[in-house]
């Protein structure tokens, strides 16, 4: 997403492994990608080079009625697979980053058992670090822009237990007391596993870019004017 910037193999990586998730947040947040840039590199490498299916968002998920697809997060498909990864980083869209309570809850909800608590404590730093950047207390409180779009996926390793898939999204990160409104485009690679019926996050490796140019010709809108249009946008997840 816009900028918010693990797989727990062995206790003895753990302290190297938290240094790693620290590091790539104060990167994220240097690069203002305060969206979903929580990264790591905590899983193996791979010895064997992976075996990639590249798509566009509009094909994750199961054809259900003509015209229509459904996406299964909770299925045990590389259908599933991909809306899971795709949605591990949209759940974090707005203020969820900001809000303590919410955070956890999300993390709790999509980390697999053995990364949960790590992630938890990954998270709550990035959000102490990300109200601080956003001005989240200043008074009086700020517009604060958090969206991401996932605009494609990779699905790298596919069984039915485990699977990796990239995700490249852009997000757009903003606020009136600190930050004019700016994109971020990145690529989460994001590895899961299937736990309690439902593909949960073993952990997450962040990467900037693919980065498209801009339109020289097209004109950008004024900062002021950005924060009040974007925010009478909603989330397209919370259209009824």
């Amino acid at each position: 997403m816009p900028g918010r910037d693990v797989s727990i193999p062995v206790l003895g990586r753990e302290r190297r492994s938290q240094s790693l998730v620290l590091a790539c947040i104060v990167a994220a947040l240097a690069l203002l990608a305060i969206g979903m840039a929580i990264g790591s590199r905590i899983a193996p490498q791979e010895s064997t080079p992976p075996a990639a299916t590249t798509s566009s968002p509009a094909d994750v998920g199961e054809r259900s009625a003509p015209g229509r697809r459904t996406h299964a997060p909770t299925t045990r498909t590389r259908a599933g697979a991909v809306a899971a990864a795709a949605r591990s980083i949209t759940e974090f869209d707005g203020d969820v980053l900001l809000e303590p309570a919410r955070l956890r809850a999300v993390v709790e909800r999509i980390a697999s058992a053995a990364s949960r608590a790590q992630l938890i404590e990954a998270f709550n730093q990035a959000s102490v670090q990300t109200r601080a950047m956003l001005g989240a207390d200043t008074v009086p409180r700020p517009v604060i822009v958090l969206r991401s779009v996932p605009v494609g996926y990779r699905v790298e390793r596919f069984s039915t237990d485990e699977a990796t898939v990239a995700v490249w999204y852009v997000g757009i990160v903003g606020s009136g007391a600190t930050i004019e409104p700016q994109q971020s485009w990145r690529t989460q690679v994001v590895r899961l596993v299937w736990e309690a019926g439902a593909w949960k996050v073993r952990s997450f490796e962040a990467s900037a870019g693919p980065t498209p140019p801009l339109s020289s010709t097209e004109a950008t809108t004024p900062p002021g004017e950005l924060f009040t249009v974007v925010a009478s946008f909603s989330e397209i997840r919370d259209a009824s």
